[in-house]
């Protein structure tokens, strides 16, 4: 669910980004409409890496 989300968030980057690119928004406008999603973006990314972490401590633990 998370990694969809992360997916759909780096899409909707990506996207800003071509625009930026294109010029069909200005840096500024850019930057404004990012910051969130890079927030949301590495924020995602992190829990994401904690619970596979999780995980894989669990998993290594009840395994020996």
């Amino acid at each position: 669910m998370k990694e969809r989300e992360l997916q759909e968030v780096t899409k909707h980057l990506n996207e800003l980004f071509e625009n930026l690119i294109n010029e069909d928004i200005t840096e500024e406008e850019f930057n404004y409409l990012t910051d969130e999603l890079y927030k949301r973006q590495t924020r995602l990314r992190y829990e994401i890496e904690f619970e596979n972490g999780i995980y894989y401590r669990n998993y290594f633990r009840f395994q020996n």
